[in-house]
């Protein structure tokens, strides 16, 4: 038997119920659990040594809640190889495989190891301030450098490599991965992209020039972003948590993580499919 742990957002009344049935349901047929429930919550945002040795047991995770709380755990599972299965307990999912209806069945077929592995390329971003290179962040959406609550457009310069690509005068600049290109990226006006292919996206929020357009790069290129404002400063976030303050003459480099994000999949739903059913549902 799988030893299974089970992430679940707090912030919804059905996840701790949902969460509840699952422990029983799992504990009649002696399936070990390798986390309790609300230490598995706390793993997601606040991971601590212990818990994080916790972890290393897991064979696979269960999330319940939103592509949101998918996205914190996978961040979290990544380093580890961890397989990640979603129920969607929010409004679109993109990324959750499992409608909560159907939550019993699906775990039947996962813990009998009825299932398939489908790798998604995630994103690996490094601040850069005063020379020093920060620890990594890991996204499976995006990294994102906006101009936080001041109320003026910020300029930001795009570099590929070692080449300047263009100087943006926008509301923001956001990096992301195939993934990710139906996230925030799609709402800025960047191009969907199959997460079969791996690549790196630069969209440019609200940009004050006609000509400013998206970019799709090759996954072994780095995408440096550095804030060339003087007037005001920016913040830099990581699939959309909490962002950190950067000031002129501070970067982030993004380019492609050497981990990947692990989704079970139980069904033969193509990237294509899903896209048409939730586009329709979000009209």
């Amino acid at each position: 038997m799988p030893t299974v742990g089970v992430v679940l957002n707090d912030d919804k009344p059905q996840a701790l119920e949902v969460a509840g049935q699952m422990a029983e349901w799992l504990s009649q047929r002696e399936v070990p659990m390798g986390i309790p429930l609300t230490r598995v919550a706390e793993l997601v945002h606040s991971p601590s040594p212990e818990l994080r040795d916790r972890l290393r047991q897991l064979d696979l995770i269960v999330v319940l809640g939103g592509d949101g709380t998918l996205l914190n755990t996978a961040r979290l599972a990544a380093p580890y190889g961890i397989p990640v299965v979603g129920v969607n307990l929010g409004r679109l999912g993109f990324l959750t495989e499992v409608e909560v209806s159907d939550l019993f069945p699906a775990l039947e077929r996962i813990i009998s190891g009825d299932y398939r592995i489908e790798e998604r390329m995630m994103l690996e971003a490094r601040l850069v301030q005063d020379g020093v290179e920060q620890p990594p962040y890991f996204a499976l959406n995006d990294v994102v450098v906006t101009k936080g609550d001041h109320p003026r457009m910020i300029r930001v310069e795009a570099a590929v490599g070692d080449e300047v690509v263009w100087t943006y005068s926008a509301d923001g600049l956001i990096v992301s991965s195939p993934t990710g290109s139906t996230a925030y990226s799609l709402s800025a006006g960047g191009p969907i992209v199959s997460p079969e292919l791996h690549a790196l996206l630069i969209t440019p929020i609200s940009p004050h020039a006609l000509d400013a357009r998206p970019l799709v790069i090759p996954q072994d290129q780095a995408v440096r972003l550095t804030v060339i404002s003087s007037h005001s400063h920016a913040v830099v976030t990581v699939d959309g948590q909490p962002g950190q303050p950067m000031v002129c003459g501070d970067s982030v480099l993004v380019q492609k993580a050497s981990v990947a994000c692990r989704l079970i999949r139980l069904g033969e739903r193509t990237f294509f499919r899903i896209l048409r059913e939730k586009m329709q549902q979000g009209r």
